[in-house]
C-alpha cells in the first residue's frame, strides 16, 4: 500500500512498492494528501507491469545487459572502453542483482566503494554513466520504472592541473626534435591544438591555404584503423593556420589520391596531409616513444605528454586575451564545462595591476624621504 512520509522539512515523500518489492519515492510535496496519490498512482503502474510480465523485475542486470549492449549505437573506439568497465568493474557487481531491486544508494554505495579502492573520479563517473545508459535503456523497454541512477552527483575528486607548455619550452622541444617532419608535427599539434586522432585524420582537401584555415572533419581511429566521418563531439569546426603553417603546408596540400585507409561513412576525396614516412596514418604510439619522449628528455622540460600540446594551445590564446567563448569553439568543447578548467589562465593580472604593485612605496606618514 502506497504512503506518505513528513520530512524534516515539513513536505511529503509519497513512498510505495515497485514490483520487486522494492521501496521507491513518487516525489515530494507540500500537501499529504497529494502525496499519498502520487505514491498510489506510481503503485498502481507497477502492479499492472507485475501482471503483464511478473518475470520483468526478477531478472538479473546481466541478463538484460546481454540483451542491451548488442543494440548500442556508440562508436567502435567507445565501446572497446565500455566493454573493459562492463567487464572488471560492473558484472563483478551487477551481474547477478535483480534488475528491478537495484535502488539509488546501491549505486551510490558502489561508487563510493570504487573510489575508496583508487579509482579516479573521472573514471568512477564513466563506470556509473555505463550502469545509468543500461538501466535507462530497461527503463525505456519498461523493464522497469525509473532509472536509480540518473542523474547521480558524484565526488569531483582533487582538481587536475593542466600541463602547458610556455613559449622557451616549447622552443627547446622544437629544437630537440629529431627531424624536419617531427617538428612539423609539433608545431602543428601546438598551433592548432589538434587531437592526435584528428591530426592523423587531417586531409590535405581540408586545408584551405587561401583562407588560412583547416576543418577539422576526419578522425583517425587508431586502434580500429578506420576513418571515422567526424571529430569527438561530432562537431566539425575550423581552425586559423599561422603564417609559418600556412607555407610548410603548402607544398604539401599539391599531392593528389586518396588516403587509402578504410571511412566508415562517405568516401575519401584526398590523400593525408600528414604521414609516417612510409606514407601511412600517424601513429600516436609510433612516435610518442621513438619521439616525442626523447626529445622531452633532451629538451629537460619535465614531464609533458603530446596532449599536453592541445592544453598549451588553449592556454596561449587564453593568455593573449582570447575570449574563453572562442577558445572552446576552437579547441572543439561541446562542453563549456570542458574549456572552463583552462578559465584561471585567463586571469592573468593586467599591466596596470602589475605596475601599482611595483610603485615605489612612501614612508609612514605620507612625506616623501629625503
Amino acid at each position: 500500500m502506497a504512503w506518505a512520509e513528513k520530512l524534516p522539512s515539513g513536505k511529503y515523500r509519497g513512498v510505495y512498492r515497485d514490483a520487486a518489492g522494492t521501496r521507491r519515492s513518487a516525489g515530494t510535496f507540500t500537501h499529504k494528501p497529494r502525496a499519498e496519490r502520487a505514491a498510489a498512482a506510481k503503485e498502481e503502474v507497477a502492479r499492472k507491469k507485475m501482471a503483464r510480465d511478473p518475470e520483468a523485475y526478477r531478472r538479473t542486470w546481466g541478463e538484460w545487459c546481454e540483451e542491451w549492449w548488442e543494440t548500442r549505437g556508440v562508436e567502435p573506439s567507445t565501446l572497446r572502453h565500455d566493454a573493459a568497465r562492463r567487464r572488471n568493474h560492473l558484472k563483478p557487481r551487477w551481474a547477478e542483482v535483480a534488475i528491478g531491486a537495484i535502488t539509488r544508494q546501491d549505486v551510490r554505495a558502489w561508487a563510493a566503494e570504487l573510489a575508496r579502492g583508487g579509482m579516479g573520479a573521472e573514471t568512477v563517473k564513466r563506470c556509473v554513466h555505463l550502469l545509468s545508459a543500461s538501466l535507462s535503456a530497461a527503463k525505456d523497454a519498461e523493464v522497469i520504472d525509473a532509472n536509480p541512477a540518473a542523474r547521480m552527483k558524484l565526488s569531483k575528486g582533487a582538481e587536475a592541473q593542466e600541463r602547458f607548455l610556455t613559449r622557451e619550452e616549447y622552443d627547446a622541444l622544437y629544437g630537440a626534435m629529431p627531424s624536419t617532419d617531427d617538428r612539423l608535427i609539433l608545431e602543428t599539434l601546438v598551433h592548432t591544438g589538434l587531437r592526435w586522432g584528428e591530426l592523423a585524420g587531417l586531409h590535405r582537401s581540408r586545408v584551405d591555404l587561401a583562407r588560412g584555415l583547416l576543418r577539422v572533419v576526419e578522425t583517425y581511429d587508431e586502434t580500429g584503423r578506420a576513418m571515422k566521418a567526424h571529430p569527438k563531439g561530432k562537431q566539425v569546426r575550423e581552425v586559423p593556420l599561422t603564417p609559418s603553417l600556412v607555407e610548410r603546408f603548402r607544398d604539401l596540400v599539391a599531392r593528389v589520391g586518396t588516403c587509402g585507409v578504410e571511412h566508415t561513412q562517405g568516401r575519401c576525396r584526398s590523400p593525408l596531409l600528414l604521414t609516417s614516412e612510409t606514407g601511412h596514418p600517424l601513429r600516436n604510439s609510433n612516435w610518442s616513444y621513438p619521439v616525442w619522449v626523447p626529445a622531452v628528455a633532451r629538451a629537460g622540460i619535465g614531464h609533458v605528454r603530446v596532449h599536453d600540446c592541445r592544453h598549451t594551445y588553449a592556454s596561449w590564446l587564453l593568455q593573449a586575451g582570447v575570449p574563453l567563448a572562442e577558445v572552446g569553439k576552437a579547441t572543439g568543447h561541446r562542453s563549456t564545462q570542458t574549456t572552463d578548467k583552462y578559465a584561471h589562465l585567463a586571469e592573468t593580472p593586467t599591466a596596470a595591476v602589475l605596475a601599482a604593485l611595483a610603485a615605489p612605496r612612501k614612508p609612514h606618514g605620507g612625506a616623501e624621504s629625503a
